[in-house]
């Protein structure tokens, strides 16, 4: 078995959607999806073939992006040459004791330590873990009214997406003369990836890093010393099926999928639905063993070389568009693992204040993180509240707010109004109490977003003392609260 290994760089925030139930969201999965560059690849193949709706009739075309044998990896996050793999779950980060951590795996019963699950992605080294994480940001946007091609008045929904500017790194595994075509076809270049590319996203450096394909074994090299057990660690969504021909998350059926027998586990499910443009439909939904999901298994005379064959072509179903990878022997016992954050290289620290200028710089830049994560928490909280007052006793309160008469409005309203808003309630309070009684907590605000109370002690500015800026935050959460309760409530008027 050969492989290249490519290398895909953000030239515009990206984004590959996955589901979080919330109608008004839109997150990204923090990595690039083999499905996607399966897609990508497809589409330039059959441009430069020039083969139109009959692509699947090319034998070649059949082979490598429908039958599979050409298998694309995910891309994960790298940095200055390290490799970053989604973190085993067996590893946790002791409660009490920040930057500790065991992997739990490897403890006995008399193990009482607290802990915690660990986020993001990291590499290995010794007793170290070393963290690093992928940058992400939310974008506001305006629906659309898919018939009239216009916004929808006042009704925002989030984008969340991966940063401009990071480069990530995957594998294409195939035989010698496949890879070598394959090269010889789709080269270096600048290509769109994911969703919503006719707008600001999408926009990706592909390069391929090796002259000629190379003997792949896997994407992290291990050494076994313990011939009675080792730990399989998932490093992408596996796709397991049962005897029924369904995919399952049953621990017999990973047991049979790698011949051996399991000790003992950690593992989360996820799921897999996705998307055929030249269909226009939903793949089937599957389950699957999410990536980290980690087994402790028992070896037998020759489970070693059949493990490392396996882990060359991947567990499962799928495995062509980067589904069923994982690593043997990543996991070593360790009694302690250290955790470290990697640091991107920073520039010395000039000496004194800063200027004034990048001290405005820096007060917009906290001014408007808040900003977003006020309208964020707003639209959140509006969702909370049920039976909701009429559209247009909404639409009054929202006016009054911009005249930020929303007090005196509260205190002069009709019985029936008021009645209304007290019907309308979340779990803590009724709406006109809700209402009556808000208020911002600029401090609290700032300890939820990272970093922003660094930013604030650097340039010595204490937003909860602005008191201009409080009441425009505050007009901000409730002008966006109401506006997103009253197009609810009109919403539910059409049903």
């Amino acid at each position: 078995m050969q492989a290249i290994r490519y290398s895909i760089k953000s030239l515009s925030p990206l984004l590959f959607a996955s589901n979080t139930g919330d109608p008004n969201m839109v997150s990204t999965l923090d990595f690039i999806p083999g499905t996607h560059l399966r897609g990508m690849f497809a589409n330039e193949y059959i441009k430069k073939r020039r083969l139109g709706e009959n692509a699947h009739k090319d034998e070649t075309f059949y082979r490598w992006f429908l039958k599979g044998e050409l298998k694309i990896t995910n891309a994960y996050i790298i940095y200055e040459n390290y490799h970053y793999y989604p973190i085993p779950l067996s590893v946790q980060e002791d409660k009490k004791e920040k930057g500790n951590a065991y992997d739990l795996l490897f403890q006995n019963e008399e193990f009482d330590k607290q802990t915690k699950g660990i986020d993001g992605y990291v590499r290995f080294s010794g007793n170290y873990l070393y963290k690093f994480p992928v940058k992400k940001s939310l974008n506001f946007h305006h629906a659309r009214d898919r018939e009239r091609g216009t916004s929808k008045e006042g009704l925002i929904f989030n984008y969340e997406s991966i940063n401009e500017g990071q480069t990530f790194e995957g594998y294409i595994i195939g035989e010698d003369k496949d890879i070598k075509d394959f090269m010889s076809i789709i080269g270096d270049g600048i290509y769109y990836l994911g969703r919503s590319r006719n707008n600001q996203y999408g926009k990706i450096e592909f390069r391929l890093l090796d002259k000629e394909p190379v003997d792949f074994t896997g994407e992290i090299k291990t050494e076994i010393d313990d011939i009675q057990s080792a730990v399989i660690t998932l490093l992408s969504d596996t796709i397991v099926y049962n005897e029924y021909g369904y995919s399952t998350t049953d621990i017999k059926g990973f047991e049979k999928a790698i011949g051996c027998k399991i000790k003992q586990a950690f593992i989360k499910q996820t799921e897999e639905e996705g998307f055929l443009s030249i269909w226009r439909l939903k793949t089937p939904q599957e389950v699957c063993f999410r990536a980290g999901s980690c087994f402790l298994v028992e070896l037998k005379d020759g489970d070693i070389q059949r493990l490392r064959d396996l882990q060359k072509k991947g567990i499962g179903m799928r495995t062509h568009e980067g589904f069923g990878r994982f690593v043997i022997g990543w996991q070593a016992e360790e009694n302690q693992i250290t955790i470290k954050d990697e640091e991107r290289t920073k520039p010395p620290r000039p000496e004194g204040a800063p200027p004034e200028k990048v001290k405005e710089l820096i007060e917009n830049i906290i001014k408007e993180n808040l900003k977003k994560y006020i309208q964020i928490m707003a639209i959140k909280t509006a969702k909370d509240f049920n039976n909701l007052p009429p559209a247009s006793l909404l639409a009054k309160l929202e006016d009054a707010v911009n005249k930020r008469e929303l007090t005196k409005k509260l205190q002069n309203l009709k019985d029936k109004a008021k009645i209304n808003l007290e019907k309308c309630r979340s779990k803590n309070a009724d709406l006109y109490e809700y209402l009556t009684n808000f208020k911002v907590d600029v401090s609290h605000e700032i300890r939820q977003i990272n970093k922003l109370a660094y930013l604030c002690n650097e340039i010595s500015y204490q937003p909860e003392n602005d008191a201009d800026f409080k009441k425009e935050l505050e007009k901000i959460y409730l002008t966006t609260f109401l506006s997103t309760m009253r197009k609810k409530k009109k919403q539910e008027e059409k049903k």
